[in-house]
């Protein structure tokens, strides 16, 4: 059984979701650590202000008990105090020389001499911090309140052991989610990756799935999608182009190979080689123009004509060409009729592409619709869009058969007497889509009626100083 290779892209980037689970892993921990702090700046900010006020309300309240009931009075209290204290509660009494009278704490610190709940280091008897409150009473003595830093110490360890049990959580749960997201990631990556490998393979009509537009992969596998078909497009109609080119002129080159070898031949009469010259040219000059006009279709098509696409007064031009096809459409025996708007019509457009299509209709009407027949330009203005309409009373095209005409190198039958290469609408089409628009043929009732919709461009007027 053959393995199935790794991608590349996971060979190359083989570390990349290690990376980002160590870069998630990071950032949670400092966040989680600047919480941790915030939270126990606010609660040490608690614990003490409440201590304070405790320890204020007990001096308070025992340089009340001296002042009503005297010295030993406040030292039997100090020492019941003492005897009784809650975790953390802290006295001590001391005569004015700093001797001890009662309490647990039994030096006298010149720290705390006006102290107003002053953190002091205590060394005797036992080591310890205290936030002490110190009040000289009227005989001299001094009063100490403190309290020491146990209830903050039990504080901080439940905070630590909360931080503890609250990041192991967050750890397991955001290893779980990156895992579960790394993995869907991954699977979508692939999905892309494995059509790109079936196109490289040569499977144009491979596709991406996606489930959601407004997913970000979803917008890629949309956007690889739309590439996709517009490659697929492009490469049909190169191979539609060349398959066409290699049929439609194998034909002229034969003819013109046979006229140049009876213009060769020694025994060939003066007035013969000559004619069969002539042939040859004529025939060289309709592979050209095919050969033109396909590369004129297949720029447009491609897209590459549009940095030609400019401001220009579709009104001005129609009035050229029409001039210009005037007397063709009279020695055909047909009538020309130009209904323009007084105003000058502005669009984006690639102007010679332009002036070609609209040749091009021009010129199909004048073959096609026959003796007699009336042809009609005009043009519309349709919600943006600007209609170029070119409409005659001649025998039209059949409609099962309209879509078919606009193709290369189609001609109905009762084209193929005149010559032409089947080429004209095509370039039309593609003039149509170059500009985003369209070529529609509808029944004009009867005849033919092309309708070309193109966008429009007012903006070009203040640019381009077009009245």
């Amino acid at each position: 059984m053959t393995r199935k290779a790794t991608p590349a892209y996971r060979r190359a980037f083989g570390l990349a979701p290690t990376s980002v689970l160590a870069f998630a892993v990071v950032l949670v921990l400092c966040a989680s650590a600047a919480a941790l702090v915030v939270v126990y700046r606010a609660g040490e900010r608690i614990i003490l202000e409440r201590e304070r006020s405790e320890a204020l309300a007990e001096r308070d309240l025992l340089e009340e008990i001296f002042q009503e009931q005297g010295e030993k009075s406040l030292i039997s209290s100090v020492a019941r105090r003492t005897r009784f204290a809650n975790e953390g509660e802290r006295y001590g009494l001391f005569n004015a020389r700093g001797a001890p009278l009662a309490g647990d704490i039994v030096v006298f610190s010149p720290a705390f001499l006006d102290a107003d709940w002053k953190r002091v280091r205590l060394n005797r008897p036992a080591p310890a911090t205290l936030h002490v409150n110190t009040t000289v009473l009227d005989d001299g003595s001094r009063l100490v309140v403190g309290r020491d830093l146990s209830n903050l110490r039990q504080f901080e360890r439940s905070i630590l052991y909360g931080f503890a049990a609250a990041l192991s959580i967050v750890l397991i749960a955001g290893a779980l989610a990156g895992l579960f997201l790394n993995a869907m990631i991954l699977r979508r990556v692939d999905a892309i990756a494995e059509t790109a490998e079936r196109i490289a393979a040569g499977d144009l009509a491979a596709r991406t799935t996606f489930a959601d537009r407004r997913d970000p992969f979803g917008r890629v596998g949309a956007s690889l999608n739309a590439m996709l078909d517009r490659i697929e497009a492009l490469m049909v109609g190169m191979r539609t182009v060349t398959d066409s080119l290699a049929h439609d002129l194998r034909s002229p080159l034969t003819r013109m190979q046979g006229a140049l070898a009876l213009a060769m031949q020694p025994q060939t009469m003066e007035e013969d080689r000559f004619d069969a010259l002539d042939a040859a040219q004529s025939e060289v000059g309709r592979t050209l123009a095919t050969l033109s006009a396909m590369l004129d279709i297949a720029r447009a098509e491609s897209g590459l004509s549009r940095e030609m696409m400019l401001p220009v007064d579709l009104r001005a031009l129609l009035v050229d060409v029409t001039e210009v096809f005037a007397p063709m459409i009279e020695d055909a025996g047909q009538t020309l009729t130009v209904d323009l708007p007084a105003d000058p019509v502005v669009i984006r457009a690639h102007e010679a592409l332009l002036r070609q299509a609209v040749g091009n209709l021009l010129h199909n009407a004048s073959i096609y619709a026959g003796s007699g027949a009336r042809v009609r330009v005009s043009v519309e203005d349709d919600d943006g869009f600007v209609r170029l309409i070119v409409a005659d009373t001649g025998p039209g095209v059949p409609p099962e058969q309209a879509g078919r005409v606009q193709e290369r190198f189609v001609r109905l039958d009762p084209a193929r007497s005149t010559g032409g290469s089947g080429l004209g609408l095509a370039i039309v089409a593609a003039c149509a889509k170059l500009h985003e628009g369209v070529l529609k043929l509808e029944d004009n009732g009867p005849g033919l009626r092309a309708v070309l919709d193109l966008a429009r461009f007012d903006a070009a007027l203040s640019s381009t100083g077009l009245s």
